[in-house]
């Protein structure tokens, strides 16, 4: 119960952090956000005139194994010694 709580905690600390910082495009994982306005999004992007030809898809497998923890300690504006752990 005591590590729920601090995640909790730190969710309520990072949370606005993260969001004020987010790319506004992003719509995975993100509060008060959805499929739907993903898909809206695409629909405004790509029905312009002057908009892209080509879609990529990239599969993020595994994504989060590899982000550099060095630079999580040395950017994000948390409590280290939790973030270390």
């Amino acid at each position: 119960m005591k590590d729920r709580a601090m995640q909790a905690l730190y969710l309520l600390a990072l949370e606005p952090i993260a969001e004020t910082a987010a790319d506004p495009n992003s719509y995975g994982f993100r509060p008060k956000r959805s499929t739907a306005d993903a898909l809206q999004q695409c629909f405004n992007t790509l029905c312009r005139r002057c908009s892209p030809q080509w879609v990529l898809e990239g599969d993020i497998k595994g994504c989060f194994d590899h982000l550099s923890h060095q630079w999580m300690l040395q950017h994000v504006p948390t409590d280290k010694a939790v973030l270390h752990q």
